[in-house]
């Protein structure tokens, strides 16, 4: 049989969307992974496989369109022939991610077209008529309304995400005795110690009597610290 050049590509309906992407950053490696239900990371062949994110994710223009390119029906879903073009590349094309582009938003990614074009022609005109747009920002523009109509219609608690990651939750703890610490061998007893040998100071030669628990959520540091350095953030805070 043979295949007629009517039949490909079909892209004469409502492109199919991924949905908004759920991603976080895994602590371990630095890649941005899925996340479950429950908020923890999707297997990736880390250590961190199956634990809490180091910090969630906005769904933007390039991840929603990095999860778009994944799928495999771009001869007839325009949306993810439009991802592709900027994810997927030929076989032999490195494998990039929402990471490793230099844009977020769909007119930073519209920008760059226009910039690859005056670079390849000395001019941002893409058509033969000296129009300044073609054909790939009629498709990008496509995209990127149905994103903005993902993005009203999105649950808030993923759209307004923060990306800053969270501080610690401390604990303060006093002791006017002092604290009995380990016998390091490598440095001083106390964290004060340890940072003013970071910065050349002496050591401090007083008792450590403050104990900081600084909690990350998946891990915990304790530093012990005499009277005169102790960090000014933990300074009348819930000493105990």
């Amino acid at each position: 049989m043979t295949a007629t050049t009517t039949t490909w590509p079909a892209h004469t309906t409502e492109p199919k969307p991924v949905p908004l992407p759920n991603l976080g950053r895994c602590a371990a490696c630095g890649d941005e992974i899925r996340l479950r239900d429950n908020g923890r990371l999707y297997v990736h062949g880390c250590t961190d496989d199956g634990q809490l994110p180091l910090l969630t994710l906005r769904p933007t223009f390039a991840r929603w369109l990095w999860m778009q390119s994944k799928r495999r029906d771009d001869y007839k879903n325009l949306a993810t022939l439009v991802a592709g073009r900027h994810f997927r590349g030929c076989t032999r094309s490195p494998k990039i991610t929402a990471a490793d582009v230099e844009w977020t938003t769909a007119e930073e990614l519209h920008q760059q077209l226009h910039a690859r074009q005056f670079a390849l022609t000395g001019s941002e005109a893409m058509r033969i008529n000296g129009e300044r747009c073609g054909g790939a920002c009629r498709d990008l523009a496509k995209i990127a309304a149905i994103y903005g109509r993902l993005i009203a219609d999105g649950d808030p608690a993923l759209v307004g995400r923060d990306e800053s990651a969270p501080g610690p939750t401390a604990r303060v703890h006093h002791d006017a005795k002092g604290w009995v610490l380990p016998d390091y061998s490598d440095f001083a007893d106390c964290t004060t110690n340890y940072q003013r040998s970071l910065d050349g100071r002496p050591a401090c030669t007083d008792t450590a009597v403050w104990k900081v628990v600084e909690n990350y959520g998946m891990h915990l540091t304790i530093g012990f610290y005499c009277d005169a350095d102790l960090p000014e953030q933990h300074r009348g805070t819930n000493a105990a």
